[in-house]
């Protein structure tokens, strides 16, 4: 086994950019901003804004898409859509970013924590079951880092019990179970294209993914503040105002959550290519795995054969308790010797003291802790070269066998 010579190491850390724009998609952005007639969207949309609508809709199979300004917002919009309120209970993962749970919690609702799978990492049938109560409105499964959650199982315990179904896509855009697009099996689908995120809209920007076409107007109605057209033809399109002012949802006072129209003509033209993303980062991961196969004290995540991962993250856990070892220590080493920013993420939730101060601290979740305390994240983003992955690998098995020593 080859030693990495560790007197003049490169580091390498995780980019503020995981997908950066081509040439072209560069280009369009400057189309947009040069020739648009407004870069906002208007009551019934925007030129930009419905065409990526429109090829969202196609590519993920659902019934209609909003674009949004975060996923954050497409979340806020499920739950408001749901009819959350106070007294009704919603099941999610706490180990999960913050924004699957607070436009959950601001409605007032009990979440209660279920926990992950130890070998997928993300919510099942069977960690949700035990939770479903005669109160349980809704379910947030977050298809974290990339993998989708086992979700027929999931939906038949929705149709058993009558509650709504809210897929996390954040991190898994175009990622697929039984050959469906995550995000058109829920009755809700909310997506990311943050700048960190697989694909991105120059920032920030997001996507409800919706069953109900009924649903996708309302959520419309919401995103601009309530400015709707007024029904019928007028004979003067300035009486009594040039634009309707609507309840959005009854008894909802509408947002504001609208895309820019340059960010949609981006994120359209990255769909485009959102597939060929996900392909170059399964290559990726496969051989960083394989470069670490004889290392099992490395836990990936498992991949059923029915889904196709998107591999947004590369995390792993480290169980060095044969050698005497902790996972603080492997950091410690990766970080410091071998320049390796790795890092731990996802704290759960139930931990945090926002939710400790909102009373929700209470969680019996050991596979969630489990793996937060010994989880490791390694450097990752789109159209990473073979040689880099190989010294990130060859950088990891030193550690390894200075943790073995």
């Amino acid at each position: 086994m080859a030693t990495v010579n560790t007197t003049a190491l490169t580091p390498i850390a995780m980019p503020g950019v995981q997908t950066r724009l081509t040439d072209q998609e560069e280009q369009e952005v400057l189309r947009v901003l040069r020739n648009a007639n407004s870069l906002a969207i208007g009551p019934t949309g925007g030129i930009e804004n419905n065409a990526l609508e429109s090829d969202f809709t196609q590519f993920t199979g659902c019934a209609d898409s909003v674009a949004v300004n975060s996923c954050t917002s497409a979340l806020e919009l499920s739950a408001i859509l749901t009819g959350l309120a106070p007294g009704d209970e919603v099941i999610m993962p706490a180990h999960t970013y913050v924004a699957s749970a607070v436009p959950f919690a601001r409605h007032g609702v009990t979440i209660r924590w279920a926990d992950i799978d130890a070998e997928t990492r993300v919510v099942s049938a069977e960690t949700i079951s035990p939770l479903v109560s005669d109160r349980t409105k809704a379910v947030v499964v977050v298809h974290l880092y990339g993998l989708p959650a086992d979700m027929d199982p999931i939906m038949a315990l929705a149709a058993k019990h009558g509650f709504k179904v809210v897929e996390d896509c954040a991190q898994a855009p175009g990622a697929l179970y039984k050959d469906r697009r995550v995000g058109s099996i829920g009755d809700f689908g909310s997506f990311s294209f943050q700048t960190h995120k697989n694909m991105q809209t120059l920032g920030e920007g997001g996507m409800l993914t919706v069953q109900n076409m009924e649903h996708g107007v309302q959520a419309r109605r919401m995103r601009w503040m309530g400015n709707w057209t007024f029904d019928g033809k007028r004979e003067k399109d300035w009486v009594p105002s040039g634009c309707n002012l609507v309840e959005p949802i009854p008894g909802q006072w509408p947002v504001n959550y609208c895309m820019g129209e340059p960010n949609a003509a981006v994120g359209r033209m990255m769909l485009g290519r959102l597939d060929a993303i996900n392909a170059q980062r399964r290559h990726q991961a496969t051989r960083f795995m394989n470069g670490l196969s004889d290392y099992p004290e490395l836990h990936f995540q498992h991949v059923p054969e029915s889904c196709q991962h998107a591999y947004h993250l590369m995390a792993a856990r480290y169980d060095g308790q044969q050698y005497g070892r902790q996972r603080d220590d492997l950091m410690t080493l990766i970080r410091e010797k071998y320049q390796l920013t790795c890092i731990v993420q996802y704290w759960p939730l139930n931990r945090a003291e926002l939710f400790q101060k909102f009373g929700f601290s209470s969680a019996d979740i050991p596979e969630s802790n489990r793996f937060y305390d010994n989880m490791i994240s390694f450097p990752w983003w789109s159209d990473m070269p073979d040689d880099l992955i190989d010294e990130m690998a060859a950088r990891t098995r030193n550690a390894l066998d200075d943790m073995r020593a």
